[in-house]
C-alpha cells in the first residue's frame, strides 16, 4: 500500500476512534465547558439549551442503556482497529443487486424499517406547528409559501385519512409519506451506486456510506418539509451522472432540480451546479454556443413550476398580491418569513441585533454549531474530504462528474453556514440536513476514485461501521416521546 493511502486509512481510523469515544463520554464531560462555547443567553438561567446537552450532535447515544453503549463502542473500535491497522487483509462482500427488479424489491422490504421506526415526538423545527396547523380547525393550513409544494400534499393527504380513518392531526399522513420516500431513496441509491460503482466494493461502499447518514433520519416518518427534498437531490445527483456518460438530456436532472424548488426554496443553492453541468461537456471555445442550446433545458423547468405554485397559491387565497408572502404575521396564518421569527436571513457578521440570534458568522457559538449539525447528520464527511485533500490530492478525479457534485456540495454548504434559521440553541438540524447528500457523495466518488481496493474497501468499513452505530442510536432516540409530549 502506498505512504498516502497508509497515512489517509489510520488517520481515518484515529479520527473514528476519536469519534466512538466522544460517544461514550458525551454525557460525562463537564456542563460548565457549554459556557466556554455558547453564550450564557443561551446555555444561562432560561436560556434554550440545556448545558449537559451542549455537544447535542452526540447526545442521542445516551438514549440507549448502558450495556448496549459499551457493547456497540466496542464491537465497532475492534472493526476499526482491523480496517484501521490490519498487516493485510479486507472485508469481503456479497454481490451487488444490479437487476433493476431486485433493486425495487429490497426498496420495496425497506419500507417496513422506516414505519417501525419513525419519529413520534414533534419537538424538531416547526413540526408541532405543520402537525396541528394542518389539522386545526380554525387554521386548516395548506397553503405556505415556505415550503408550498411540501405542506399542500400531506394537507392534502390528512384531510383524506382525517374522512377515511380520523386522524386527529397531519402525523400520519407525514408518517406515510415519508416512510414511502425513504423505500423510494433506498431505490435510488442502489441505482446511484450501481452506475457509480465499478466493481462491487465501491457499489456498496457508496451506498453504505450514503445511506447510514444522520441525514437519513428525514425518511422515518419525519414530520417537517426536508423528506421528499431529500428524495429528489438523489434523484438529481444521480441523473447528473447519467446526463455526464451521455445517457440522458440535460432536461431530466433540470425537472428533478425545479421539482425540488416547488417543495422548498432552500433547494435554489443547487442551481449552479445545473448550470456547470450545462457547460461540462462543452468543447474549449464554444461555451457559449453550447449554454444557448441548453437554455431552454435551464429555464423552462424552474419557470413552468413557479407558474404552477404560484397558481396553486393564488388559488388557494396566498397569491403574490392576494396573500403575505414576507410578513412577520403569526406563522400558521398569514406569516410567511424567509430568515425565522425575525425575518433576518444571514448570521450577523459582528453584531447580534435581535433576540433570535445567539452569536456572530465567526464566532465560538456558531461554529459549534456547525460542528454538531455535522457529527449528526453527517459525522464522516467533512473529515473524509479534508483527509483526501491533504493526504491523495493529486490522484483525486477532476472529471465532470467530480466538478458537478463540488459545485453542488459547495453551494449547499455555504449555504448552512451563512443561513440564519434562529437555529442557536433550537438545534434546527433538519433543515441543513440535505446538505449531507451532495457533500457526501462527493467523499464517496473521490474516495472511490483516489484509493486503490485495499484501502478504499477499509476506509469504507471504517466509515460504514461508526456511522451506523451512530445512526442508529439517533434513529432510535427519536422513536421516545420527549418529555412535554407531542
Amino acid at each position: 500500500m502506498h505512504p498516502a493511502h497508509t497515512r489517509f486509512l489510520r488517520l481515518l481510523a484515529l479520527y473514528a476512534l476519536a469519534l466512538l469515544l466522544l460517544h461514550l463520554l458525551v454525557d460525562a464531560l463537564p456542563a460548565a465547558w457549554a459556557h466556554w462555547w455558547y453564550p450564557a443567553k443561551l446555555v444561562g438561567p432560561g436560556g434554550r439549551l440545556q448545558p449537559a446537552e451542549w455537544l447535542w450532535g452526540l447526545y442521542p447515544f445516551t438514549y440507549w442503556p448502558a450495556w448496549l453503549r459499551w457493547i456497540s463502542v466496542l464491537l465497532a473500535a475492534t472493526a476499526v482497529l482491523w480496517a484501521g491497522f490490519a498487516a493485510r487483509g479486507g472485508p469481503r462482500l456479497p454481490p451487488f443487486p444490479l437487476k433493476p427488479g431486485a433493486q425495487a424489491l429490497l426498496a420495496l422490504l425497506s419500507f417496513p424499517l422506516f414505519w417501525l421506526g419513525r419519529v413520534v415526538h414533534t419537538r424538531w423545527g416547526d413540526a408541532y406547528l405543520l402537525v396541528k396547523g394542518i389539522a386545526h380547525p380554525d387554521v386548516r393550513l395548506t397553503y405556505n409559501w415556505q415550503a408550498p409544494l411540501d405542506t399542500y400534499l400531506h394537507a392534502r393527504l390528512f384531510h383524506w385519512g382525517e374522512r377515511a380513518w380520523g386522524w386527529s392531526d397531519a402525523l400520519p399522513a407525514y408518517g406515510w409519506i415519508s416512510s414511502l420516500a425513504g423505500a423510494a431513496a433506498v431505490w435510488a441509491l442502489l441505482r446511484l451506486a450501481a452506475h457509480l460503482g465499478r466493481d462491487r466494493g465501491e457499489r456498496w461502499g457508496i451506498f453504505g456510506f450514503m445511506s447510514t447518514l444522520g441525514s437519513i433520519q428525514l425518511f422515518f416518518g419525519y414530520p417537517e418539509n426536508y423528506t421528499i427534498i431529500s428524495l429528489l437531490i438523489l434523484l438529481y445527483l444521480w441523473q447528473g451522472w447519467r446526463y455526464t456518460q451521455g445517457q440522458a438530456r440535460l432536461w431530466a436532472p433540470s425537472l428533478i432540480l425545479a421539482l425540488a424548488h416547488g417543495f422548498h426554496p432552500a433547494t435554489l443553492a443547487l442551481q449552479p451546479s445545473l448550470w456547470l453541468l450545462a457547460l461540462a461537456a462543452a468543447a474549449p471555445g464554444r461555451r457559449i454556443t453550447t449554454l444557448r442550446r441548453q437554455l431552454p433545458a435551464l429555464i423552462l423547468p424552474p419557470l413552468l413550476v413557479a407558474a404552477g405554485v404560484i397558481g396553486l397559491m393564488t388559488a388557494g387565497g396566498q397569491g403574490l398580491t392576494t396573500g403575505p408572502v414576507l410578513t412577520t404575521g403569526p406563522v400558521l396564518t398569514t406569516g410567511y418569513v424567509v430568515g425565522g421569527s425575525d425575518a433576518r436571513w444571514l448570521v450577523p457578521l459582528t453584531v447580534v441585533g435581535s433576540p433570535w440570534e445567539y452569536y456572530t458568522l465567526f464566532s465560538r457559538g456558531h461554529l459549534i454549531e456547525i460542528v454538531n449539525q455535522q457529527w449528526l447528520t453527517a459525522p464522516f464527511t467533512l473529515p473524509a474530504l479534508a483527509l483526501l485533500l491533504a493526504c491523495c490530492w493529486r490522484a483525486l478525479p477532476r472529471d465532470r462528474y467530480s466538478r458537478f457534485l463540488l459545485a453542488a456540495a459547495g453551494a449547499y454548504l455555504l449555504l448552512i453556514w451563512l443561513w440564519n434559521p434562529d437555529y442557536g440553541g433550537q438545534r434546527d438540524w433538519d433543515l441543513f440536513a440535505p446538505a449531507a447528500w451532495p457533500a457526501t457523495l462527493l467523499a464517496a466518488y473521490w474516495l472511490t476514485r483516489a484509493l486503490p481496493s485495499p484501502a478504499r474497501n477499509r476506509s469504507l468499513l471504517i466509515i460504514v461501521v461508526v456511522q451506523l452505530l451512530h445512526t442508529a442510536a439517533w434513529i432510535y432516540s427519536n422513536t421516545r416521546p420527549w418529555e412535554w409530549g407531542n
